[in-house]
């Protein structure tokens, strides 16, 4: 019968600790393939691949900073690389790479397929991007998942409205809320949906601590969001009820919020030149 290793220990007092993390690596997996949008990527590749997971905003708060954190696929990871950003097509110099622990930072000069390192953003890097070295590769995008809440968010101090459009942008960027727009609406008021209704208090929370934005939030009776193919006349020509709302999202794309199962059916049937697509 296979015994399981139990570990006892304190990271207050370090105690236990080390011997925890020589064990976690003895057992955890080693790197393994990722999936591009052609076949899977070895992490014996040659070339260099890396996928950015995540987006962290003003974890230095003193210098409102960005960081991509960037987990190598492939290849060799070195400072000062020059990669190419497939979804753009631009070239990105990798000249600030990080090691990060808690609030610690230290440049790296190297990385291998399974680190993760830290690159300093500027707005240029999104969650589920790829960069690579030679020849072309694109990881799969990372899955949305679908939003069951959503909610005017108001500012309710005026002038700060800069900061407020900029941290909104940025907690956006981070994948942990998406943000519609009414496409029916005189005021452009930002829609958040979300998955838990936590969330709400996180956009809330961050907003006031880190740009100092007061907000309050509106709660919206939709349950349903979908994608809306189809052309830009027969998008305009949806009837916009209280139980349906059109919108758009921060690149334009063309939505639909429903309030019950019900209209979401009725919709579908009745505007065949249309076509409501989950999130995902």
């Amino acid at each position: 019968m296979e015994q399981t290793p139990v570990f006892f220990g304190s990271a207050l007092t370090n105690f236990g600790v080390r011997l925890f993390l020589n064990a976690f690596i003895k057992f955890a997996p080693p790197p393994q393939p990722y999936l591009s949008d052609e076949e899977l990527i070895s992490p014996n590749r040659p070339e260099f691949s890396g996928y950015v997971f995540k987006i962290q905003a003003n974890m230095n708060p003193k210098h409102r900073d960005s960081v991509a954190f960037l987990r190598v696929c492939s290849g060799r990871f070195e400072r000062g690389l020059v990669t190419t950003h497939a979804q753009s097509g631009g070239t990105v110099r990798l000249m600030r790479p990080y090691k990060l622990f808690a609030n610690e930072r230290e440049i790296v000069d190297e990385a291998f397929p399974g680190d993760v390192v830290g690159i300093p953003n500027n707005g240029t890097l999104g969650i589920g991007d790829t960069l690579y070295a030679g020849s072309p590769v694109r990881f799969a995008a990372m899955p949305h998942f679908q939003p069951e809440h959503f909610a005017l968010l108001k500012n309710t101090d005026l002038n700060k409205q800069k900061q407020f459009t900029k941290g909104l942008q940025q907690l956006e960027s981070e994948g942990g809320v998406q943000v519609f727009y009414n496409a029916n609406a005189f005021k452009r008021e930002p829609i958040l949906a979300v998955v838990g209704q936590l969330q709400f208090d996180v956009v809330q929370a961050r907003l006031e601590m880190e740009y100092n934005v007061p907000t309050v939030i509106e709660r919206l009776p939709h349950v349903f969001a979908r994608w809306v193919e189809g052309t830009e006349e027969a998008f305009k020509n949806l009837p916009s009820r209280t139980e349906v709302m059109l919108a758009r999202d921060s690149e334009n794309r063309m939505v639909a919020l429903f309030s019950s199962a019900f209209h979401l059916k009725y919709y579908t049937e009745k505007h065949p030149e249309v076509t409501f697509k989950e999130m995902g």
